[in-house]
């Protein structure tokens, strides 16, 4: 196929259509009953995909909401690799985007000084604002003629279980081991666990743990987000999709296989309803859950780097009235 020497350009959007674009995706997968923060790779469509956060052309990872974003375009489009390029950066590997491709857009939030040029009074500080922009990249399998080398992607090595658990411990996580639930208690700031037999695997309590431990992180004292969990239905939707969120990139961090997350399908009308009355919700829940994770791995390391004991854990069983699911 020729190469193309026409120049892509994307459709401008304004920050609010841009939220209004990433919000109008989540909730289009959530009414099909999809969630899309779930790891995209399926043997049955995608045989070749490595579990995984997905990468930049220079191989970081992506954060926050265009983590779920790029999944979500995975899923939808069956793409097997989970490395992205601009079409700047298409060009400067020598690559092209194939004629007719669809980009996926993801979203950049940042800092910038107000263009107020009055001079400051003495003592003041310069202004800033917060913005939002829309970019649009293209995924490994629509480019042509990239050089080798690029978009070889390995999973991550799941780290021994115990390893897990000692992660968990220095995370500041007290576990709880017994009863038939899994849960974290805010009374007694416990995580609460079944025994490991309960599990259908090693993979779902890992992951189950991983979800307990982003509502650890939300205590008054670490960074505060259950104020009205107990009391307002949409509370309690923002903070479980935020556990979600954050329990999807922490197992991909891990290399955990594509079924390991437990089933919160129950939990997708309350999503869904939520991104209709409130446009921003994912955004804001997006951004939350990599707060979370980036509190844990600033305690404890990255996930997939530990290696240690087992978890000191006491055996108990359900006993507090008020916990998160």
């Amino acid at each position: 196929m020729s190469r193309s020497t026409k120049t892509y350009a994307p459709p401008k959007r304004t920050a609010q259509e841009a939220a209004a674009h990433v919000t109008a995706e989540i909730a289009r997968l959530l009414d099909e009953g999809v969630m899309p923060w779930r790891a995209p790779w399926d043997p049955k469509r995608a045989a070749a995909a490595t579990p995984g956060l997905p990468l930049r052309a220079t191989g970081e990872p992506y954060r926050g909401a265009n983590v779920v974003l790029l999944w979500a375009s995975q899923i939808t489009r069956g793409y097997s690799k989970r490395t992205w390029a601009s079409f700047r950066q298409a060009e400067a590997l020598g690559a092209h985007v194939r004629k007719g491709e669809k980009a996926t857009p993801v979203i950049y939030y940042g800092q910038a000084k107000s263009r107020d040029e009055r001079a400051p009074l003495e003592g003041d500080e310069t202004k800033t604002y917060r913005f939002l922009k829309l970019f649009h990249v293209f995924n490994a399998e629509q480019l042509e003629n990239v050089p080798d080398g690029f978009a070889i992607e390995t999973a991550a090595t799941p780290p021994p279980p115990a390893a897990i658990d000692a992660w968990a411990e220095r995370a500041e996580a007290r576990v709880r081991v017994g009863g038939a639930s899994a849960y974290y208690a805010p009374t007694t700031d416990t995580i609460h666990m079944p025994p490991h037999e309960a599990f259908v695997s090693e993979e779902h309590r890992i992951s189950t743990l991983c979800h307990e431990l982003a509502h650890h992180t939300g205590a008054a004292h670490r960074l505060d987000r259950l104020q009205n969990y107990f009391t307002d239905r949409t509370a309690r939707a923002k903070e479980e999709m935020i556990a979600e969120i954050s329990a999807a990139q922490l197992g991909a961090m891990i290399g955990l296989k594509p079924d390991h997350l437990e089933d919160h399908a129950a939990y997708i009308a309350d999503w869904a309803k939520l991104l209709r009355d409130q446009p921003r919700a994912f955004l804001s829940a997006a951004a939350k859950a990599q707060t979370a994770v980036d509190w844990l791995i600033e305690r404890a390391g990255p996930p997939s780097a530990v290696q240690g004991e087992s978890l000191r854990t006491d055996n108990f069983a359900n006993q507090d009235l008020a916990y998160l699911a």
